[in-house]
């Protein structure tokens, strides 16, 4: 209440006015203390997170899926077609794959709501990745070079030209008269 007000409550209480002010007065009480309410109730604001820890964090997930990465990898894919894959080409799917899962964890982290534009287009990202791993890992699959040539009990001729010169064939006379 301001001063006016209490100086014609003050006025009103000794004069006696009648019935009409006082319903006047108590309008103008009545905007006054709608005037005086708190705002709605709004969300309280989130915590922030102390950045340092946050780095960390991402950091310690980043390692973490590499490993899980390259071990999913392995055990799904067949270690086989990922030894013969090139090193930089498991090195950047597999790089890629982990900082889009750390990226996708911030996205969810650093924004009020976890299902949020951000995060979906890291999850779409990741299953990008996912599938093009699978077809490079398909394609070497396909492109395998065949151990079994022949049949175990067949015999195999190595011959090499290089050593059978005439001379060897009049030192080495066992091998040719002896057959």
């Amino acid at each position: 209440m301001d001063v006016t007000t209490q100086a014609e409550e003050q006025r009103a209480e000794t004069e006696g006015l009648p019935a009409d002010s006082e319903i006047v007065h108590a309008e103008a009480e009545a905007a006054q203390g709608a005037a005086e309410l708190p705002p709605l109730l709004t969300p309280p604001e989130p915590e922030k997170l102390n950045r340092a820890w946050l780095r960390l964090a991402y950091a310690l997930e980043f390692w973490i899926a590499l490993i899980a990465i390259f071990i999913v990898w392995g055990q799904v894919g067949g270690q086989p077609h990922l030894d013969m894959m090139a090193w930089y080409v498991k090195l950047i799917c597999a790089v890629a794959l982990a900082l889009c899962a750390v990226k996708l964890t911030s996205a969810m982290v650093e924004r009020p709501r976890a299902w949020n534009i951000a995060s979906v287009t890291w999850l779409v990202a990741i299953l990008v990745l996912s599938i093009l791993i699978f077809c490079i890992t398909y394609w070497y699959h396909l492109h395998e070079q065949n151990d079994e040539q022949g049949d175990e009990n067949s015999a195999t001729t190595v011959s090499n030209r290089h050593f059978e010169h005439p001379l060897l064939q009049h030192v080495i006379t066992r091998g040719r008269r002896n057959c």
